[in-house]
């Protein structure tokens, strides 16, 4: 099971070792805390990223990124994992962004 909004794991019940349920649900809160993306837009994802980087994929994505469009992206231990965000600020721009039924948007002038 999952918590309704974010889908982060719970763990279950009578688990002899919870440590390996706990990490999976730090994992996506800190996917999803504070959304501060290298880039936003991008179909294609970068050639070496490091741990932690999170970007936002364009709207048509190729390679490790293909049918992901417009989710969080975010590398970790050598693989790609991906979330639906609602709000990033992207370190290329200084701007912070929405998501809504129409994409991503800027917030502000």
């Amino acid at each position: 099971m999952t918590t309704p909004n974010n889908q982060i794991p719970y763990v279950p019940e009578n688990t002899v070792d919870p440590a390996a349920g706990l990490n999976q649900a730090l994992n996506v809160v800190d996917a999803l805390l504070q959304v501060r993306v290298m880039s936003l837009g991008e179909n294609a994802p970068p050639v070496a990223p490091d741990d932690g980087d999170r970007h936002i994929v364009g709207p048509a994505p190729t390679g490790a990124w293909a049918g992901q469009a417009n989710r969080l992206a975010r590398w970790l231990d050598g693989g790609w994992d991906f979330f639906d965000a609602a709000i990033a600020v992207n370190l290329s721009d200084d701007r912070l962004y929405l998501h809504g039924s129409t994409g991503w948007v800027v917030v502000g002038p």
